[in-house]
């Protein structure tokens, strides 16, 4: 029982940014067509506001079943290590038996990326000031990602610690902004990458026009970004089903009756044509992205495909 198993190295080797938007708009693509076998995500609470996650998915119903394990943990900065740590296994489709093993937090951080990118190409195509919220490799990600979609834009980070949101500005060709209020108010695009449990921005700073995402409302109890905001925008997310019970701003809204569901529109949809943005040059819009196993899926036979062609990575007999 051979299985390829591949590192972070390994995944960077092949997995860019611009091969990442390849394979997430190929993901949302066959999920707005309904082509993708995509169960509920798994998550399991933990210590110190911890959260494991497993997301399960095949893109299409004979292609390989793919799952990532994971977890994250707000508390390891204190730690020295990154919130965020998965793995990825890919299955045989016809035996079941293993076929990959891969680095997952290396994948989430491009998948993750190249679906916002892929989102604000969809509902925001001629933005030229993106704010990044975060100084985590969600941040850094969100920068490279939006270097291929928007290479015009003017591109800014803001960050509690300001000698690191200097220092991923200076790397990414972007500006460190100091004061968030006035860096929200002027930006086309403000992009929320934090594990925050908390708003990290106020409503009234979202300018009419604005587009403001949120990455880091990955489930019911984090509300990265206020939930008044949602009452007055137009609201896309990356899947409905998801996003009804595991977003927390959305979440709250609901609860609230502040936000009708049926308003809520799926990246997929308006990639298929099935749906479509009608937005004045005034209206605000919020793209919520809790993450998906078609995400995670799209990505691995990508990379796997890749790796084989190139015999990348490293093989381990599990028998």
């Amino acid at each position: 029982m051979n299985v390829r198993i591949l590192s972070a190295t390994d995944v960077r080797s092949i997995f860019t940014p611009r091969l990442a938007l390849e394979s997430q708009r190929e993901a949302f693509t066959r999920l707005g067509a309904g082509e993708v076998v995509q169960p509920p995500r798994l998550l399991v609470p933990g210590p110190d506001r911890s959260v494991s996650f497993c997301y399960s998915s095949r893109i299409a119903p004979d292609a390989p079943a793919v799952s990532k394990f994971g977890s994250v943990n707000p508390t390891n900065a204190a730690r020295g290590l990154g919130a965020v740590h998965s793995v990825i296994t890919v299955l045989d489709p016809m035996t079941g038996a293993p076929r990959a093993i891969i680095n997952g937090d290396s994948v989430t951080g491009l998948r993750t990326s190249a679906a916002t990118a892929l989102a604000m190409q969809q509902v925001a195509p001629d933005a030229w000031s993106i704010l990044v919220v975060g100084t985590g490799a969600q941040a850094r990600a969100h920068l490279d990602a939006f270097a291929v979609t928007h290479p015009d834009a003017d591109l800014q980070v803001h960050g509690r610690n300001q000698t690191a949101a200097a220092e991923i500005a200076g790397s990414h060709g972007a500006t460190a902004m100091q004061d968030l209020e006035p860096a929200v108010g002027a930006a086309d695009v403000v992009v929320l990458c934090t594990s925050s449990l908390t708003p990290v921005i106020e409503d009234a700073w979202v300018t009419d026009g604005t587009t403001v995402a949120s990455v880091g409302s990955f489930a019911p109890d984090r509300v990265e970004l206020p939930p008044s905001l949602l009452s007055r925008s137009t609201v896309v997310v990356d899947y409905r089903p998801s996003a009804l019970t595991d977003s927390g701003p959305l979440v709250e809204a609901i609860a609230a009756g502040s936000i009708d569901s049926d308003r809520i529109i799926d990246l997929g949809a308006l990639l298929t044509g099935a749906a479509s943005v009608d937005r004045a040059p005034t209206d605000a819009l919020t793209y919520l992205s809790v993450g998906l196993g078609v995400q995670d899926a799209a990505a691995a036979e990508l990379i796997l495909a890749v790796a084989e062609a190139r015999d990348a990575g490293t093989q381990a007999d599990l028998a």
